[in-house]
């Protein structure tokens, strides 16, 4: 048995734009809606919505049913965590607020086994089919991905080392968290705020690395993808359910409090 191909990593790392969905709910059932929609790639996210373990797998379960490449956000950099979620089937890894070399060269020990890094060693566990792929410890870090996120000024100002760094593949921007580090909360559209992005896209190209950003509104999508972003997450589940779920109840809003006939016959 072969472990499957991760075409977000084969996408990005030819240049091509990957499409992304975020999965906010925690929900398998919602998480396998958006997986065969045809999206790329999916995020199912463990750092602001409500996740864990268990439920992280039984979402990366639901999805490996279809082609995209489920990636998880983890809550932090913590080691334990990348070695219980990475032995559950997360090969592709997000990390928030990675502000340094040093600290992106951590998460990546974490992610190799020795004699390259840290990861603790275990001979069955799912993200080896339980034992059933072979030559998979040897041989784990090609379909591995990390993306790290760029949130606040210092992650800006060190961009271009972290993106030197051998086994990021991603700087994946947060332009929320980078707008409220930089003085302008909820609005990432400032000027210096896309001054920022923008550095953190040219540091990802001068190292030969991806960039990646959520860009919820298409607008600003269809703009970071022309500048050259190719991991672009462009909505999520919780999104279209809020929207969707509004603008229904709005088309019928008119007829509140109004006064109906009794049906015909």
């Amino acid at each position: 048995m072969q472990e499957r191909e991760n075409v977000l990593k084969s996408m990005v790392a030819g240049g091509r734009a990957a499409i992304g969905l975020w999965c906010s709910l925690g929900s398998a059932l919602t998480t396998e809606i958006v997986a065969g929609s045809g999206a790329d790639w999916i995020l199912i996210d463990g750092e602001h919505s409500p996740n864990d373990l268990r439920s992280v797998v039984a979402q990366l379960q639901a999805a490996a049913a279809f082609r995209c490449e489920a990636a998880v956000r983890l809550p932090s950099d913590d080691l334990n965590l990348i070695k219980q979620f990475m032995d559950g089937g997360a090969r592709s890894l997000m990390i928030p607020n990675v502000k340094t070399a040093d600290q992106a060269r951590g998460i990546v020990s974490a992610m190799t086994y020795a004699p390259g890094g840290i990861r603790g060693f275990s001979v069955g566990h799912r993200a080896n089919a339980f034992g059933r792929i072979k030559g998979y410890h040897a041989n784990a870090r090609n379909q591995q991905l990390l993306a790290a996120q760029i949130e606040c000024a210092t992650g800006v100002a060190n961009a271009a080392e972290i993106a030197a760094v051998e086994g990021v593949d991603v700087l994946f921007v947060g332009p929320g968290d980078l707008s409220a580090n930089l003085g302008v909360m909820g609005n990432p559209s400032a000027p210096h705020v896309q001054e920022a992005i923008a550095s953190v896209l040219a540091a990802a190209k001068a190292a030969g690395k991806a960039a990646g950003i959520l860009a919820p509104n298409p607008a600003d999508a269809d703009r970071y993808l022309a500048a050259g972003f190719t991991m672009v997450a462009v909505g999520s589940d919780l999104g279209l359910l809020a929207r969707g779920s509004d603008d229904l109840v709005s088309r019928f809003r008119t007829w509140t409090g109004r006064t109906l006939q009794a049906p015909l016959g």
